[in-house]
C-alpha cells in the first residue's frame, strides 16, 4: 500500500457515496409525492430499528477485519489475513440470517409495542431480508477496504441504490391501490432487492481475486480477537442508529402532548427523519468516506509506530471536512424553504433542517475522529463519548419536542447538540492519547467565512430573483453559491489543503 493508496481510497468512496445518495435522493423526492407524509412515517419506522440491528450483526466485525487485513498485510503475511478474512464473511452472513429470521417473527410486537404503531408492521417485515444480504456485503466490504481496495465498495453502493429505486417505485405504485400500509411496504422492498444486487457484484469481484476457500483449521483465535476488537466498534455504530431509533420511539408520542393525532405526529416524524435527514447526509459524504478509509490507513501507520503519520492523516480530513461541510449546511440553512418546497412539494421539514444543518459538519468530524480512535487501538473511548452524546440526546428530545414553540425542532436539536458534545471529547481524548491534534476551530475560520460570505450573496441573488418563482432561480442560487465559495477559498489559500493528499 504505498502512501496515496489512503486518499485515492477516500475519493473512490466519496464518489460512490454521493453518486448513491444522488440516486437516492429521487425517492427522497418522490415517495412523499406517493406515500403522502404518514406513508413516509411508517416507511422511516422501519429504518432505525433495521440500522440498530444491523450494527449488532455487521457494523463492527467489518471495520475490524479492515483494520486486522491491514495490519498482516504491512507485516507480509498475506495467506493469514486471506484466511481469517474468508471465515469472517461465512460468520457474517450467518449473523444476517439469525437477525433477519428474528425481525421476521418479532415484527408484529416491535411494531406495537416499540412504535406504538401496528401499520408499521408490513414495512419491518418487508425490509428484514436485507438484513442477510448487507451482512453478507459488509464482510466482503471489509476485506476489500482491508486492501485499501475501495472502488469495488463503491461501485456496489451505486449499484445497490439504482436497483432499490428501480424496485421500490413500481411496487410502491403497484400496492398502493391496497392501501398506504402496502404501499409503504412496497417502497420498503426496495432495500433488499438493492442489498441483494450489491452482494452479488461484490461477491463476483471477490472471485476474480481468487477462490473463496474455508482452509481447515477454523482460525478460532483470530476469530476471538476479531469479535473481541469489533465489539467497541459494534457499539460505536450502535449507538449512533440509536439516537435515532430513540426518535421513532418517543418523538410522536412527544408530539401528541402538543395536542397532535397520531396520524399528524407520524407524518411530522415522517418530515424530519425522511425528509430533513437525506439532505443533511448529503453534507456528511466526504466525512463518511474519510472515516472508512482512515481504519486501516491509521491501522497501518501505528503498526509501525509512526503516529506522526496518523495524526497528520486526521488533521488533512479534519480541515477538509471543513472546507466541504460548512458551505453545504449554510447552503441548507439560507436555502431550506426553497429547496424542500422543489424536493417534496412542502416546505413543512424546512425548520428542522435548518436546526441539523448547523451540526451536519461536527456530525462527520464526530464519526472521523471515532474511526481513528478505533483504528488505533482505543476502540472503548469513542462508545464512552457516544454514551454521554447519546444520553444528552435523549434528554433534550424528551424534554424540548413537546414544547409548542419548538416540536420537531426539538428532536433535530438534540441532535446538534449531541454531535458537538461527542466530537469534542473523541477530539480531546485523541489529542491527549495518541498524538495532538490541530485546533478543529482554527481550521473551520476561513471555510466558516467563506460560508457567510456565500450566503450573502445568495441572499443578494434572492433579491433579484426571488426563489418563489420556480426551479430555474433556485437552481442559479445555488451555482451563485459555489462559485463565490470556492473563488473567495481559492483567493485565501485554503485549498492548500489538498497538497496534504499526497502524505
Amino acid at each position: 500500500m504505498n502512501k496515496r493508496s489512503f486518499w485515492r481510497g477516500a475519493f473512490w468512496l466519496s464518489i460512490g457515496a454521493l453518486v448513491s445518495k444522488l440516486i437516492g435522493a429521487v425517492y427522497r423526492i418522490f415517495l412523499p409525492r406517493i406515500l403522502g407524509d404518514y406513508g413516509v412515517g411508517l416507511f422511516q419506522m422501519a429504518y432505525p430499528l433495521y440500522a440498530l440491528l444491523l450494527a449488532v450483526s455487521v457494523n463492527g466485525i467489518p471495520t475490524a477485519l479492515s483494520k486486522e487485513t491491514a495490519e498482516k498485510l504491512s507485516q507480509g503475511e498475506m495467506d493469514a489475513a486471506n484466511h481469517l478474512a474468508a471465515w469472517a464473511e461465512v460468520f457474517l452472513a450467518g449473523m444476517g440470517l439469525i437477525m433477519a429470521a428474528m425481525l421476521e417473527v418479532l415484527a408484529p410486537w416491535v411494531a406495537r409495542s416499540v412504535f406504538h404503531e401496528p401499520a408499521a408492521t408490513l414495512s419491518i417485515r418487508a425490509l428484514a431480508p436485507a438484513l442477510v444480504f448487507v451482512a453478507s456485503e459488509a464482510g466482503l466490504r471489509g476485506y476489500f477496504q482491508g486492501y485499501q481496495e475501495m472502488v469495488p465498495t463503491a461501485l456496489s453502493q451505486i449499484l445497490e441504490q439504482i436497483s432499490r429505486v428501480a424496485v421500490m417505485f413500481p411496487l410502491a405504485l403497484l400496492w398502493l391501490s391496497r392501501g398506504t400500509l402496502w404501499a409503504a411496504a412496497g417502497a420498503t422492498l426496495g432495500a433488499p432487492a438493492g442489498a441483494m444486487v450489491g452482494l452479488l457484484f461484490l461477491l463476483i469481484a471477490r472471485l476474480k481475486k481468487g477462490v473463496i476457500v474455508l482452509k481447515r483449521p477454523v482460525p478460532w483465535r483470530g476469530l476471538g480477537k476479531l469479535i473481541q476488537m469489533a465489539m467497541p466498534m459494534s457499539l460505536s455504530g450502535l449507538l449512533f442508529p440509536l439516537m435515532f431509533l430513540a426518535d421513532s420511539m418517543f418523538v410522536p408520542e412527544q408530539l401528541m402532548k402538543n395536542g397532535l393525532s397520531l396520524h399528524q405526529a407520524t407524518a411530522l416524524f415522517g418530515r424530519l427523519s425522511g425528509e430533513a435527514m437525506p439532505l443533511i447526509n448529503l453534507t456528511m459524504v466526504v466525512g463518511a468516506a474519510l472515516a472508512v478509509s482512515l481504519v486501516p490507513a491509521i491501522a497501518q501507520a501505528m503498526t509501525v509506530n509512526d503516529r506522526d503519520l496518523a495524526a497528520r492523516r486526521v488533521n488533512v480530513a479534519l480541515r477538509l471536512i471543513w472546507l466541504f461541510a460548512l458551505p453545504m449546511s449554510g447552503g441548507l440553512i439560507v436555502m431550506a424553504r426553497p429547496l424542500t418546497r422543489i424536493l417534496y412539494g412542502g416546505t413543512g421539514a424546512a425548520h428542522a433542517l435548518q436546526v441539523l444543518a448547523l451540526g451536519s459538519g461536527v456530525l462527520a468530524i464526530q464519526q472521523v475522529l471515532g474511526s481513528s480512535l478505533q483504528a488505533s487501538g482505543y476502540g472503548w473511548i469513542p462508545v464512552k463519548n457516544l454514551i454521554y452524546g447519546t444520553l444528552v440526546k435523549f434528554a433534550m428530545t424528551w424534554w424540548l419536542t413537546p414544547l409548542p414553540s419548538l416540536g420537531i425542532r426539538g428532536a433535530a436539536l438534540g441532535t446538534v447538540t449531541a454531535s458537538v458534545i461527542t466530537a469534542w471529547l473523541n477530539w480531546k481524548d485523541w489529542s491527549h492519547i495518541v498524538h495532538p491534534l490541530e485546533s478543529p476551530w482554527k481550521a473551520a475560520a476561513w471555510p466558516l467565512v467563506g460560508t457567510v460570505v456565500m450566503a450573502m450573496g445568495i441572499e443578494t441573488w434572492i433579491g433579484y430573483f426571488p426563489v418563489s418563482h420556480g426551479i430555474w432561480p433556485t437552481i442559479g442560487a445555488i451555482v451563485v453559491g459555489i462559485v463565490i465559495y470556492f473563488v473567495l477559498i481559492a483567493a485565501l489559500g485554503e485549498l492548500k489543503v489538498l497538497k496534504g493528499l499526497r502524505e
